[in-house]
């Protein structure tokens, strides 16, 4: 049996739909299309404007057109499919006008890549916000009014104390940090380097700081993030390139123990490679688009033993992590603060421009 919200009257859906770089926005309208099976249908909240989506937008990935971007993506339930699940992650009950956020990668449990820990590289997953759009399709991205939930997402029910503009980046940033941080086998009373202060690199510094370190420190160009960093949980910021190692230092005499580059940046992995100490731990986060070729020299990674792991997207706990710790830690960190612009579905041009100002950490859309 299929439920469906009793307020949700409208029978008709709108989007903004990608056609390419340098091409006009296309707002469009269409009928809503049942659920079917196990979807869920939800109504978007709110969807925040991730990196990854400028760089499909300015052209520094390609993607299939047309294509309905946005992941960042809170949700409210409207409608069940009639095999649709009704627990979410936790096990807590699902109901109509819950608000909920879910997994970037609807994944079939079935594949290699399932079956090996690694559900966000499903041989079958659909990718939430990165699809090409078919006529008879329903959507499945953020930057629409609604968005339909596939077999295979994972989903978790967010608590009324969790503000919408925190929530937004969950199924994204939070979500990949948390997974960066149990990558890295963080333990308490060790030091650790952060390079780049955008969405990722803030919220990494905020997890750090909780897991009770000897030492926070992030190297971030722009002295307006450096500040930030500090509210999110840095001991201390750098500029890059301005860090030295001295063994006399009683603080970071040779290194951090583990370093989370979150810049993307050459720069920042050749600045990773020299700070961490021999025998210490990087995570790979932020590089998530083609790049020029690195110049690294081998014999460092060798000589220093260094461990270095790629970090994209997530697992399923991770999320369920990411909710956790928001929940337990919103008050502590102003995240809510990040996404101080909401923009309407039809000023989306606006809304990309700001998000291009490296002095915004997120701008969100509000269909």
């Amino acid at each position: 049996m299929r439920e469906e919200s009793q307020e949700e009257s409208q029978e008709v859906s709108q989007a903004a739909l990608f056609h390419g770089p340098n091409s006009p926005w296309e707002i469009r309208t269409a009928q809503r299309r049942t659920t079917e099976n196990s979807e869920i249908l939800v109504r978007v909240v709110l969807c925040s404007i991730c990196g990854s989506d400028l760089h499909t937008i300015c052209g520094r990935r390609h993607a299939q057109t047309p294509a309905i971007l946005g992941h960042e993506i809170v949700g409210q339930i409207v409608q069940f499919g009639p095999l649709a699940p009704r627990t979410d992650l936790a096990g807590n009950h699902l109901q109509i006008e819950d608000r909920i956020v879910w997994t970037i990668v609807a994944n079939c449990g079935k594949c290699y890549f399932c079956q090996h820990d690694l559900p966000q590289k499903c041989i079958h997953g659909y990718k939430y916000g990165h699809q090409q759009v078919q006529n008879d399709s329903a959507w499945h991205g953020g930057f629409a009014s609604h968005c339909t939930l596939m077999a295979g997402t994972h989903i978790v029910k967010l608590p009324e104390q969790i503000d919408e503009r925190s929530a937004a980046p969950l199924s994204c940033a939070t979500a990949t940090i948390a997974a960066a941080i149990r990558t890295a086998n963080l333990v308490g009373h060790e030091t650790v380097l952060i390079l780049g202060a955008g969405m990722l690199g803030l919220t990494a510094c905020a997890f750090a700081n909780k897991q009770y370190p000897w030492n926070v420190v992030c190297i971030e160009r722009d002295s307006h993030r450096r500040q930030l960093a500090k509210q999110f949980g840095a001991t201390s910021t750098a500029e890059p390139n301005s860090m030295t190692l001295d063994p006399n230092d009683s603080i970071i005499p040779y290194g951090f123990d583990v370093v989370l580059e979150c810049s993307g940046t050459n720069d920042g992995a050749l600045e990773a490679l020299r700070l961490a100490r021999t025998g210490g731990r990087i995570i790979l986060v932020g590089a998530v688009f083609p790049s020029q070729p690195a110049p690294i020299v081998l014999e460092t990674i060798v000589r220093k033993q260094l461990s270095i792991h790629g970090v994209h997207n997530y697992q399923s706990q991770d999320l369920l992590a990411a909710v956790e710790f928001m929940t337990k830690h919103h008050r502590d960190f102003p995240f809510a603060q990040l996404i101080e612009h909401c923009y309407g579905l039809e000023d989306i041009q606006n809304a990309i421009n700001s998000a291009q100002d490296p002095r915004n950490i997120r701008v969100a859309i509000r269909p």
